[in-house]
Order: structure tokens, then C-alpha cells, then sequence
């Protein structure tokens, strides 16, 4: 089975923002490593995304929600259509090998934090969680400050970069 990349981030990063056209490069290395791209499968940086990647070659998974009005976007393959939030959120995190992760909102964080928190407990295999630049930083040196166990956990998994290049040897750690 091909490997999955989940994205979370802002559904709010306009097309004229550096950030959509860095998001848009970082899909087009991962689909280059051989990854399928899954996402929100909206706008912003779900858009971003799939669209780096479609730009390769590349497949995308949209993981939407039925009844919602927001249309997903152009650059969406397949479209895995959930009946309400939760259950999207534990598709996204189920689904992946491993997560890239952009400046986002309350949605991202609930995101971030039922994530960590399976890892944390046991519910699914440890995975990685790479953040495109520092923004979430201090949110994740402030959940080390709870234990030991959490510390440690946080850092084997979590790994920040700061430009979409760096992704490419980080892709080639992802256990197989």
C-alpha cells in the first residue's frame, strides 16, 4: 500500500500568501518521495498541498465532511466523505504514516493534540510530526513540561523545519 502523508493546517492561507507557494512545494516533494498527500481537502493550505502534489504526479485523498457546504478543492483525487468532524479528525490521523504540519487555527490544534495524545497512550503506533516553521514551538516545548514520558514521546516523533527542502531527507526516516 502506497505510504500517506496527512496535512493539517489554516483552511484561511490565500493563494497570494509565500506560505500557499511553499505549502504547494513541500506537496510536490512529498509526492516525488512516493507519498500520497492527504488532507482537509478544502482550501488554504488542504488546497496547497494537493495541488504541490497533483503538480508531481502525485495522488491526494480529501477527508470531508457530508453536509458541510464548503466544496473540497480542484486538486483532490479521492474523496473519503465522513458524517461529522470527529470522525473526519480520526480518519485524518488513522489514515497517516506520518504528519506535516502548518500554521493553523483551533481546528490544527484539536488536530495536533488527539494525535499526540494516541501516540501517548498507546492507541496507535508512534508516527512523525514534522512542523513547517515555529509556529506551534512553544506549544510543544509547553506539553514537554508534563512529564517524562511525554517529553520523551514528543521528542522521538516531533521534528520542525524551517524550509520546504529539508523535508526530502526527513521523508527517507519515515519507518516503511
Amino acid at each position: 500500500m502506497k505510504k500517506v502523508i496527512t496535512s493539517f493546517g489554516s483552511a484561511f492561507i490565500n493563494e497570494n500568501e509565500p506560505l500557499y507557494s511553499e505549502i504547494t512545494d513541500i506537496g510536490k516533494y512529498i509526492a516525488e518521495a512516493g507519498y500520497t498527500i492527504c488532507s482537509g481537502g478544502y482550501s488554504g493550505s488542504m488546497e496547497a498541498i494537493s495541488k504541490g502534489a497533483k503538480s508531481a504526479g502525485g495522488k491526494t485523498i480529501g477527508v470531508t465532511v457530508k453536509g458541510w457546504q464548503t466544496v473540497p478543492n480542484d486538486y483532490i483525487d479521492e474523496i473519503v466523505e465522513m458524517p461529522n468532524l470527529m470522525e473526519r479528525i480520526v480518519e485524518l490521523i488513522g489514515i497517516a504514516d506520518a504528519y506535516i504540519i502548518f500554521k493553523g487555527g483551533t481546528g490544527t490544534l484539536v488536530e495536533i493534540s488527539v494525535a499526540l495524545e494516541l501516540i501517548n497512550k498507546r492507541s496507535m503506533p508512534e508516527k512523525k510530526m514534522i512542523f513547517y516553521t515555529d509556529f506551534w514551538k512553544d506549544m510543544i516545548e509547553i506539553l514537554k513540561q508534563d512529564s517524562p514520558k511525554l517529553k520523551d514521546m514528543i521528542n522521538r516523533n516531533v521534528i520542525f523545519i524551517r524550509e520546504a527542502g529539508e523535508l526530502k531527507n526527513i521523508l527517507k526516516q519515515i519507518p516503511s
